[in-house]
């Protein structure tokens, strides 16, 4: 049996103790954020590391320190996340 993630931020590659840390104030931001990418078309990357930034802005709440993490992790995933987005996409056309 496969165990359900808990910890939605970071690459699928990154070991389970920094994506908790990554977690900590984006969790459900980055859920959605593997829920678009997993959206079989529904959403472009672009698209959908938008939708990212908006949800992760929403939860920062005026923060200016989290409204600089939520720019820093926005930036972070659209140099990397074509990786993550390309294993979405091959294991999409697997089912």
């Amino acid at each position: 049996m496969k165990k359900e993630r808990k910890d939605y931020c970071g690459p699928f590659w990154m070991p389970s103790f920094m994506r908790k840390w990554a977690s900590s104030k984006f969790n459900a931001s980055c859920k959605i954020h593997d829920m678009d990418y997993d959206s079989n078309g529904k959403f472009t990357r672009k698209e959908a590391d938008t939708r990212f930034l908006y949800h992760m802005l929403k939860q920062a709440d005026g923060s200016v320190f989290w409204v600089l993490m939520s720019g820093w992790y926005y930036t972070w995933v659209r140099m990397g996340g074509w990786i993550s987005w390309k294993k979405a996409k091959k294991d999409a056309n697997k089912k």
